[in-house]
C-alpha cells in the first residue's frame, strides 16, 4: 500500500490545482457534513504543502436565506466551485451541506453495527485484492459525479 497514492496525494505532488480542486469537491460531494472533518485536513495538507488553490471570488451572490437552501442550490455551489475556487464559496458550500444534509446525521449512525461492519469487511477484501484499482475506480466514481454535477449547472445556466 505504500507505493499506492490517491488521486489527492498525486495532484499535489504534480502541483496540479484543477486535480486538487476536482479532488476537494468529491470529498464535498462524498460527505457533505464532513463529518469527520476529511475536507477540512485536506485543505490543510494543501496548505501544509505550500500550495495555493484559492481565487478571488468572482461576485456572485450566495442565498443566505437558510429556508432556501436545498440539494440543488448544494448542487449548485458545488459546480460553481469548479469554475471559481474561492475561499469564501468553499465555506458557504460547506456551511450549506452542512444544513441541507443534517438530517441524514442521524439516519446513518443509526444503521446497525453489523451492517457497518459488513461494510468494512467487504471493502476490506476488495482492497486486499487489488487496492490500486479499488482506489481509482473510487477516484473514477467521484470524478464522474463532479463532473456530472457540473454539467447540471451549467445546463439550467443555459436555460436560464
Amino acid at each position: 500500500m505504500a507505493n499506492s497514492t490517491t488521486f489527492l496525494d498525486q495532484a499535489i505532488q504534480e502541483k496540479n490545482v484543477r486535480k486538487i480542486r476536482s479532488a476537494i469537491v468529491s470529498y464535498i460531494m462524498a460527505d457533505p457534513l464532513d463529518r469527520n472533518n476529511e475536507t477540512l485536513k485536506v485543505i490543510d495538507k494543501v496548505k501544509s504543502a505550500g500550495i495555493h488553490i484559492w481565487e478571488e471570488h468572482d461576485g456572485r451572490d450566495f442565498e443566505h436565506d437558510r429556508t432556501k437552501w436545498d440539494k440543488k442550490y448544494f448542487s449548485q455551489l458545488q459546480a460553481q466551485l469548479m469554475t471559481n475556487f474561492s475561499k469564501e464559496r468553499f465555506h458557504h458550500t460547506m456551511e450549506v451541506g452542512k444544513e441541507v444534509y443534517k438530517g441524514e446525521l442521524t439516519a446513518k449512525s443509526s444503521v446497525s453495527p453489523n451492517y457497518s461492519s459488513k461494510v468494512n469487511s467487504s471493502r476490506n477484501v476488495e482492497t486486499k485484492k487489488n487496492p490500486k484499482s479499488s482506489g481509482k475506480n473510487i477516484v473514477a466514481g467521484m470524478v464522474v459525479i463532479a463532473t456530472a454535477a457540473v454539467l447540471y449547472y451549467l445546463i439550467n445556466l443555459i436555460k436560464k
